[in-house]
């Protein structure tokens, strides 16, 4: 009897979207689900004069895009929204677009909110959302919100990047029972608002932050994308639903494949950011293969360029960015080299940037100023920006966009680089707004965004295998545009403290598949602490001692880490508590397999703990095994949901790794 997936859409599922696209963009439509201001006017009351035109096409088996345009004869607006219907998941995306084709500029188009839909029902109303990422121990943190009726809740990120301090991600659990996820997918400021309304449901709103601006003569512009997802069930079906939509359409697809995280090796545990050289990149590639260590990436982090500092004379990886050329008195022979002897080893090359930040006395700053914002006034956190000296480079400049698409694209091809890192420690927001016209607020951040998804896209077309890892301080860019650009290597700048990797594993699961971060430790609490999707170790490689630890811990990591990308169950509360276990299940529902990992931390008296497994089939029986104590079993699926599965934890920290697999 085939196993039936307790997790695959379900056809009434599809069948909402269906209903609710047909709905809102339908030909029956009333209400367009986003909604403006245009020459003072809102836009659905202004829009019966505008002519309307339909068009659906067939993308691929699995894609439909409708495209329904709007155009504005007496002032020459058009207003296009392009959304995609998904045949196999119930989720409806879309995008609106906003062109000038007309020979004068347009009056105010202002308010500009992607979403603007009302859900039906009378509450209570449920929300489950997150924290972003703010280099905090709490960084991802799950939160439950009840929505009160004709209160409004409302969330943006900090800063201009789009996952600092709250995740783009929202999961609304509605009265009859079942859910929808929205999700705002822009990398800049935007802003999201949920009102319930009584007898008329719940009101959601999503956009950017702010918008007031004009359009000049055969102008185009973007705004945030919006993404619904629906689903029937519990709020935990919603989350699983949200992690394979993402990990079959959200995610990147090198050379038009599945995806392939990287398991990495860093120099920087015992080799400065700017101690690097040819030869001691070279030395530790070498040892890392003659001790066939099981890893498929070498990692060369910030600093390989020329970054001196001008106060004192000494090299600064900080104050280099802005100079992309290797450091010719340790790269005398520039970086090829290394990512030569990496390939040679049979291994990955991955080189980091930050072009986005340029600082005083670096090459583009002496020579063009003119694609640069400058600092300005910012809140008080924010001051040591001005003070040190950060410009952005502006991807909305048309010849600064051109240049960096070919320099790094040209560097990544002249060199051999495998996974192109890209960081971006500055928060922008103020550097946009600084001396935007009254009747163009917003352009600047609109033409910046849309030039930084031109430069990923550019750099993927160039180079048809590359990876991208989209850093930004550590998971501040983690909204689904940039997800289908990149991966997420380095969550959060907030790193190596065990109770916090746990517990941003724990909290971001909830949203995305892929994701991790590493390990600078070989004791199994730390290692395992930090496994994910993805992996990074950085050790002393001169030690002679490592070499059995390590491999046994990264072969017992390999052996494991296709579960990371599989449905997630949370098996006990959120914790940032010392005395607490905390554990989850990572299930490949494909495979009739999965992990239960459990962290019994430092200051918890209980040895053992019962955690009642999910998803499983309740006829099947489970072949498990602990993989440090030796035990094993086997046991209905029922009864490990019921009754649950004892783990045993000696060790105080210590750590757990149950896998399963059904047999019959």
């Amino acid at each position: 009897m085939p196993f039936a997936d307790p997790l695959a859409p379900r056809s009434d599922e599809i069948t909402k979207a269906k209903m609710w696209m047909a709905a809102n963009l339908g030909t029956d439509e009333k209400l367009t689900p986003f909604s403006f201001h245009y020459d003072g006017e809102t836009w659905n009351d202004g829009r019966t004069t505008w002519s309307v035109d339909r068009v659906a096409t067939r993308l691929d088996k699995a894609r439909t895009q409708h495209t329904l345009t709007y155009f504005d004869g007496r002032t020459g607006l058009e207003v296009q929204c392009v959304t995609t219907e998904y045949h196999a998941y119930p989720v409806v995306e879309w995008v609106v677009y906003f062109e000038n084709k007309g020979h004068l500029e347009t009056p105010i188009v202002e308010a500009i909110q992607s979403a603007d839909v009302t859900f039906s029902g009378r509450g209570p109303f449920v929300l489950h959302h997150a924290d972003g990422s703010h280099a905090e121990a709490t960084d991802f943190q799950p939160r439950r919100t009840e929505l009160v009726p004709d209160q409004t809740q409302q969330f943006a990120p900090y800063g201009g990047r789009s996952s600092d301090g709250v995740l783009p991600f929202f999961n609304i659990v509605m009265p009859q029972g079942d859910g929808i996820i929205a999700a705002v997918g822009w990398t800049g400021q935007w802003a999201a608002s949920f009102t319930p309304r009584g007898k008329s449901g719940l009101n959601f709103e999503a956009g950017l932050e702010r918008t007031h601006l004009k359009l000049l003569p055969g102008e185009h512009i973007r705004v945030p994308a919006i993404l619904l997802l629906f689903y029937t069930g519990d709020w935990i079906r919603g989350q699983n639903l949200l992690r394979r939509f993402l990990l079959a359409h959200a995610a990147p697809k090198p050379g038009g494949g599945k995806v392939d995280p990287p398991v990495a090796v860093s120099p920087h545990a015992t080799i400065g950011f700017e101690m690097t050289t040819e030869a001691n990149m070279r030395e530790t590639i070498a040892q890392v293969a003659s001790h066939e260590l099981p890893v498929d990436t070498f990692w060369i982090d910030a600093g390989w360029y020329t970054c001196p500092d001008a106060d004192t004379g000494e090299r600064n990886w900080a104050k280099g960015v802005g100079n992309w050329d290797a450091d010719t008195e340790r790269y005398p022979n520039g970086i090829q080299p290394v990512a030569a002897a990496a390939h040679d080893s049979g291994l990955r090359f991955l080189l980091w940037f930050e072009p986005e930040r340029v600082m005083p006395y670096t090459w583009l700053y002496d020579n063009h100023p003119d694609w640069l914002l400058a600092p300005t006034d910012f809140p008080a956190e924010q001051q040591y920006q001005a003070k040190d000296g950060f410009h952005l480079l502006n991807l909305g400049h048309p010849e600064a966009l051109a240049w960096l698409k070919d320099k790094v694209s040209g560097m990544i091809g002249a060199i051999g680089v495998d996974i192109y890192r890209h960081d971006f420690n500055l928060y922008p927001l103020h550097y946009w707004r600084r001396g935007e016209a009254p009747d163009r607020q917003g352009i600047n951040e609109i033409r910046y965004i849309t030039g930084l998804y031109d430069f990923f896209d550019a750099l993927s077309a160039d180079h048809s295998h590359l990876l991208i890892d989209s850093c930004a301080s550590g998971g501040r860019r983690l909204d689904f545009e940039m997800q289908r650009r990149s991966l997420a290597l380095w969550r959060s700048d907030l790193c190596w403290e065990p109770t916090a990797e746990q517990c941003m594993t724990y909290a971001l699961s909830l949203w995305m598949p892929l994701h991790g971060v590493g390990s600078i430790s070989l004791q199994p609490y730390d290692f395992r602490s930090g496994m994910g999707s993805t992996f990074s170790l950085a050790l002393d490689y001169q030690n002679p001692s490592i070499w059995s630890g390590a491999t046994r811990l990264l072969k017992e990591y390999q052996s494991v880490r296709h579960f990371f990308a599989g449905d997630f169950y949370p098996l006990t509360s959120y914790s940032v508590d010392d005395a607490a276990w905390i554990a989850w299940q990572f299930d490949r529902a494909d495979l009739g397999a999965g992990i239960v990992q459990a962290f019994r931390r430092a200051h918890n008296d209980r040895a053992a703990q019962v955690f009642r497994l999910r998803g499983l089939e309740a006829e099947a029986v489970y072949e498990w095994q602990d993989l440090d104590r030796g035990t094993a079993g086997e046991t209905p699926g029922d009864g490990l949901m019921e009754n649950g599965l004892e783990v045993q934890v000696n060790d105080q920290p210590g750590a757990a790794i149950i896998t399963y697999r059904r047999i019959r």
